[in-house]
């Protein structure tokens, strides 16, 4: 199921060995660094995975992820200071590509961040320097050469749980020099992508800004894909940027849109209809969190697959976007796979608290108080799988003891098993 071959490049098609390759998935930003939880901090092993599994659900055979490469300048980025490393930070990055590989997802990396958020950006580079305008980022040599440090020691990294450099895996389909770079100049991408070819021949170049095409870059022989993000989903604007980079023989993706407040089937049919149009990520996947329920990002543009079960509307766009993704594939959505068992965190008080798991749209619980064996009677059937961290059992008598069990059931209706049965002491 590990890529093994990597994805060249014939005009503006992508290829996988002969074969046209197009794609839709998630940006999930944050795999290699977060901000979401407790303060910016790695995301958990369970995270990384939940999300993941997300994804390869919701059809994704790629995900766009900002912080497995652009990670700078605070304690636990990949680089916290000029020419340092984190060598913990750098072993989260190798658990995300080793688990997004074992999925068999490709992955496109971008190395810098226009903004300066949480993880760092362009303005990081420029700071280390003593310099107080972000834009010098581009032409300050010093500041170029700090940036070409990094994209070599990144792409020299040999990941630690399988053994190869980065430049060697073909778990990445694309580097990006970064993300949403507004004020690139011609030659600073030129001179970049040339580094980037030269160290690494192996992978595509990629490269775009904020919003709309650069056309004075699409004659840049170094570079082989160019990035066009839309906020919100726009299908006019996307087919006429797609065709312009077609005729420059490049590859066009949308490496970010707006899908909540959009004609989002126009857009989608679109990017199916047109083989200009390589890929389609949408922004952005968040999985479940440690302690129950879902991660919340209030950007207005996160999906929770299969969702809260608050929104009907929210819910047939999410599901539009599963399809959407099996289609740019060339496949029929398939039948659901059931949800795995989902893991007990705690039942305290009446308090029920479990990990919620990968396809589980709705959860039954259950409990006994004969003992393990049951009898069995429903405390919640099918109860939608809301944003809720605790559920509280209303039937719960706290002088006896209590045994739950639970179990997920998927959008079709299907149910996984159930988890191991939980003891819940007497309370006062």
């Amino acid at each position: 199921m590990r890529p093994t071959e990597f994805i060249t490049r014939q005009g503006h098609r992508l290829i996988v060995g002969e074969r046209p390759f197009r794609f839709g998935g998630p940006n999930i930003y944050w795999l290699g660094l977060d901000e979401n939880v407790d303060g910016v901090d790695w995301p958990t092993p369970f995270r990384v995975r939940d999300a993941l599994d997300t994804a390869v659900r919701m059809g994704a055979t790629v995900v766009r992820s900002h912080t497995l490469g652009a990670s700078q300048g605070c304690e636990k980025a990949i680089s916290p200071a000029r020419g340092e490393y984190n060598e913990e930070a750098l072993r989260r990055v190798d658990f995300a590509i080793k688990e997004a590989g074992d999925r068999g997802l490709r992955l496109i990396i971008p190395f810098v961040c226009n903004w300066n958020y949480y993880h760092g950006g362009k303005s990081t580079f420029t700071a280390w320097r003593g310099l107080d305008d972000p834009e010098l980022f581009y032409s300050d040599r010093e500041v170029i050469a700090d940036f070409k440090s990094y994209i070599d020691f990144l792409l020299n990294r040999k990941n630690t749980y399988t053994g190869l450099a980065y430049k060697d895996d073909p778990t990445i389909l694309a580097w990006e020099l970064g993300n949403e770079l507004n004020g690139a100049s011609l030659e600073w991408v030129e001179e970049i992508a040339n580094f980037i070819k030269l160290v690494d021949p192996n992978h595509l170049v990629a490269h775009g800004k904020q919003f709309g095409l650069e056309q004075d870059k699409l004659h840049i022989s170094s570079l082989d894909i160019l990035d066009v993000h839309y906020y919100p989903a726009n299908d006019a604007e996307m087919l006429a940027d797609a065709e312009e980079v077609a005729k420059a023989g490049k590859v066009y993706i949308n490496g970010e849109f707006g899908w909540p407040d959009c004609d989002l089937e126009a857009f989608l049919a679109c990017a199916e209809q047109h083989d200009i149009i390589s890929g389609t990520l949408f922004w952005s996947l968040f999985g479940h969190h440690d302690r129950g329920g879902y991660v919340q990002h209030f950007d207005g543009f996160s999906v929770h697959y299969p969702g809260t079960g608050v929104n009907g509307e929210v819910k047939s766009r999410i599901q539009n976007l599963r399809r959407h993704a099996f289609a740019m594939s060339g496949l029929a959505v398939p039948t659901e796979a059931a949800p795995a068992a989902p893991d007990w965190i705690h039942a305290e008080r009446g308090g029920l608290a479990f990990r919620r798991v990968a396809g589980a749209a709705y959860y039954t619980v259950e409990k006994s108080v004969g003992g393990e064996q049951g009898p069995w009677r429903t405390v919640y059937e099918q109860r939608a799988a809301d944003d809720a961290v605790v559920w509280l059992d209303p039937t719960r008598v706290q002088s006896v003891s209590a045994y739950y069990r639970v179990r997920g059931i998927n959008v079709e209706g299907v149910a996984g098993p159930y988890s191991k049965i939980l003891l819940s002491e007497p309370f006062k």
